[in-house]
């Protein structure tokens, strides 16, 4: 029995033994599976934890363009790159959906590195069409659908070997205490089992619960680096209710996490549209909807807690779990204050260079330093050189100057100047060819990444012009002052040369041989006195007696004279105008025009020609016409058929004393003698000539209007009477002529007082007991002029005659207001015969 017993109970124990063994190994194997099991879930968990991570960082990166987004995706590719290969090997439940994962997770790891590698290039815009396309959200929907499977079965596999291994330790432990008097011999190798089984039990339990430890100390490093990172961060639950804050959302927001926790958040995140005031849709709604990723529009301010507005941008994603299910909203944002008044600046910046450069009236452009080629052109270089805007853009520089003025511009432009420079003046040309002057001025600057220059072109081809002019008036004012200062003594001793020489040559027979040299002094004088009176007509400094008269009387008039004087040889052709307007001048000034400009066309034409004289009314309704002021004038042009001139001797024909003519052919004065009568007419002269082609000197004198003085009675005109015994006081401080006049006036009849004073002069006229009839007064007299000697004088007497005489027509007493430039006027040197014409007429006037 006890055989039997122990038999059985050997037998027994080794029935137990082999199922007690056979137990084991099925708990080893349960125990492997699950250990298994849990590696593979928890590996397949990491993966899943790395790519929402990867994507992420991917998101945040794409939607602001800041590169520390990338930091959270660098890191979790490579650990996700490293679990592939293990999760390849690993035997799962599912070995379909095992072995598809590894395919899945490097097409998203590859849609990743696309967008960020696009978006790195800088196309952000492109970078985002691929994530729209939905190609990553459908991979990484079938990455967790497939883990998602995967572990369902994994943890179905796992509960099995663990209820499988839970269920083997129980059987052996009733075994063992069924038959634990049985099996007393095998009680320590039984209890050495079972302890070894329940020892591997709990080190099962402790890895479990290590796994939930570690996670929920990733749990918490995730908290506390979104609390660290410089961005602002809000998660909301699957309601849209705030669940966490970091530091900076609680600055920007003026909540604290505390406040915040539970509120919707458009009631901590109120954000609305900078420029229209208006509130901005809850963007968590969209986001728990769709499970899309939203960025936020431009020009967004959040209102902080208290009113104050902060200009931010950034986006909301959602928060995914292990099942890709939508459990919240993480809402990443920063503060771009900063930012936003640097981007204003920059634009203000931008507007005021395009308001500078584009509305500036200089010209101005942007040239390639090294090409010349045009980078940006203003209006004002559109309009003045009249090219378009896109013509410039294809020239360079060589285009707008004249071909023999590239290559200085070449040289000048091979050393480049890096400093802000002016130079000039340059020649510039046009679309349309015509040549002008321009100064420069230049800045070196960058401009599209490019080495340029900045630079301005002002025209200054009228500057040079009026310099020019300027130049040219200032030697003609020089001549005329000198002209004007030797006036007077030098025609003084003219007028005592001529009187003399006159009066001695009237006293001598006709056979006396003194009379040829009297005549020959008398001649010089006369000579001496025309240059005179030539050089006083340039300089404008003679006393002109200008009265109403029609150009074409003075035509008629000279035409029987310029026959004689230009000889058979020239035609004469005369076109007057038939109505001719009036004009306000000086009649012998007018002849002594037509005469020199017809002297200077002779000389011109010396195989014959014709010479044509014209006069013509002219309205000039605009200064360009002609260079003249707006107004009526009356033309009186003098054409010739000669050899005409060049423009250089076009230059200088009005400069006294120029001539082309061989030494003793002339003196230079003529037309300078045209020139200032013209001008101290207040009329234009223009002239036209071509080499080959002869010349046209165009006279433009304003047309007279209104009342204008009757002319004096001149020594042309005067009907001389005999002396009646008149009474002429003679008011002269040159002893000379003062007696020389006297002498004249005294031989011809008269009764002359001829005080040494002018003083004296007034006191006579004031001497009621004195007969005086008439006055003869120098104009420049010392102490007091001539023109208050007449004024007095007149007062005393109002009948009195007054007759003026000066040979220095510069002094400021001849442009008084008062001076009556119509009134009897003997001009120094005068014969006698113009003497007593001129007291004549005066007198025959009373």
């Amino acid at each position: 029995m006890r055989r039997i017993w122990l038999t059985a109970a050997v037998a027994m124990l080794i029935a137990i033994a082999g199922y007690s063994y056979l137990d084991s190994l099925a708990f080893r194997e349960a125990a492997a599976g699950a250990e298994q099991s849990r590696v593979l879930i928890e590996q397949a968990n990491r993966v899943h934890r790395l790519l929402v991570t990867a994507e992420a960082g991917q998101r945040g990166y794409l939607l602001t363009g800041d590169p520390g987004y990338l930091a959270d995706y660098q890191i979790a590719v490579p650990r996700i790159q490293a679990a592939v290969p293990l999760l390849a090997i690993m035997k799962a439940a599912d070995e379909e959906d095992r072995a598809r994962l590894p395919a899945l997770i490097t097409a998203k790891l590859a849609e990743l590195q696309e967008t960020i590698r696009t978006g790195q290039n800088g196309d952000s815009a492109e970078a985002l069409a691929i994530v729209r396309t939905g190609r990553g959200k459908q991979t990484m929907q079938e990455i967790r659908e497939a883990l998602t499977r995967m572990l369902e079965r994994e943890n179905v596999r796992f509960r099995e070997y663990s209820d499988s291994a839970q269920r083997h330790g129980f059987q052996t432990r009733v075994l063992a205490q069924l038959f634990a008097l049985l099996l007393a011999g095998f009680i320590w190798f039984s209890g050495r089992r079972i302890n070894r089984l329940a020892n591997e039990q709990e080190e099962l339990i402790a890895v479990l619960q290590a796994t939930r430890a570690r996670d929920a100390e990733g749990r918490a490093a995730l908290a506390t680096t979104l609390r660290s990172i410089g961005d602002a961060v809000i998660a909301t639950d699957a309601q849209g209710r705030v669940d966490f804050m970091n530091p900076v959302a609680e600055s920007l927001t003026g909540y604290s996490s505390a406040e915040a926790a539970g509120r919707p958040l458009p009631e901590v995140f109120r954000i609305s549209n900078e420029d229209s005031q208006e509130l901005s849709p809850d963007i968590t709604a969209a986001v728990l909807r769709d499970g899309i990723t939203v960025g936020l529009a431009n020009h967004t301010v959040l209102s902080r807690k208290g009113g104050q507005s902060i200009p931010i941008d950034d986006s909301a994603a959602p928060i995914l779990d292990d099942q890709g299910k939508i459990t919240g909203v993480v809402l990443v944002f920063r503060d771009v204050t900063q930012r936003r008044a640097a981007q204003r600046s920059l634009e203000e910046s931008a507007s005021r260079y395009r308001l500078l450069f584009e509305s500036n009236p200089q010209c101005m452009w942007v040239y390639e330093i090294g090409t010349l080629r045009f980078l940006a052109v203003n209006e004002a270089a559109i309009a003045r050189y009249g090219y378009t805007g896109e013509e410039f853009l294809g020239m360079t520089l060589r285009d707008i100057r004249p071909q023999e003025d590239v290559a200085l511009l070449e040289q000048d432009t091979r050393v480049p100047n890096r400093k802000l420079h002016t130079d000039g003046p340059w020649r510039h040309r046009s679309k349309s060819g015509a040549v002008f002057f321009v100064e420069i001025t230049a800045h070196p600057l960058h401009f599209d990444g490019r080495s340029a220059k900045l630079v301005m072109a002002t025209d200054i081809t009228e500057r040079l012009r009026l310099e020019e002019n300027l130049r040219q008036s200032q030697k003609l004012e020089a001549v005329g002052q000198l002209a004007g200062g030797i006036a007077h003594d030098f025609n003084n001793l003219l007028t005592v040369i001529e009187g003399y020489a006159e009066m001695l040559g009237g006293e001598l027979t006709p056979e006396d041989e003194r009379r040829v040299p009297v005549k020959e002094i008398l001649t010089a004088a006369q000579r001496a006195a025309s240059l005179t009176r030539q050089l006083l007509a340039f300089s404008r400094r003679q006393i002109l007696q200008p009265i109403r008269l029609s150009l074409n009387v003075n035509v008629q008039s000279t035409h029987r004279m310029l026959s004689r004087l230009l000889g058979e040889q020239i035609e004469i052709e005369a076109e007057p105008e038939a109505h001719l307007w009036d004009v306000f001048a000086d009649p012998g000034q007018v002849d002594q025009i037509i005469l020199n400009l017809a002297v200077n066309a002779r000389d011109a034409m010396e195989r014959g020609g014709t010479l044509t004289i014209r006069t013509a009314n002219v309205s000039i309704e605009s200064s360009v016409d002609a260079g003249l002021p707006e107004g009526e004038y009356v033309c009186l042009s003098v054409s010739d058929t000669g050899e005409g001139m060049d423009e250089e001797t076009q230059s200088r024909i009005f400069e006294p004393f120029f001539t082309t003519k061989e030494v003793g052919r002339g003196t230079g004065l003529g037309l300078a003698t045209v020139y200032g009568i013209v001008k101290q007419s207040g009329g234009h002269i223009r002239v036209a000539s071509a080499v080959g082609k002869g010349s046209s000197f165009s006279i433009y004198l304003p047309r007279a209007t209104g009342a204008v003085p009757v002319a004096a009675v001149t020594a042309v005109d005067a009907e001389p009477g005999g002396p009646e015994g008149e009474v002429i006081l003679v008011v002269e401080d040159d002893a000379n002529i003062r007696h020389m006049v006297a002498s004249m006036l005294t031989h011809a009849g008269y009764q002359v007082l001829a005080p040494e004073t002018p003083r004296e002069a007034i006191d006579l006229c004031r001497d009621a007991a004195l007969k005086i009839e008439m006055l003869l007064t120098d104009v420049v007299l010392p102490e007091i002029d001539g023109l208050e000697v007449a004024k007095q004088a007149v007062a005393a007497r109002p009948r009195l005659g007054v007759l003026f005489m000066s040979g220095y027509t510069e002094h400021p007493v001849l442009r008084l207001p008062g001076f009556d430039h119509g009134a009897p006027f003997l001009h120094k040197p005068f014969t006698r015969a113009a003497l007593l014409a001129k007291v004549s007429g005066v007198l025959n006037a009373l």
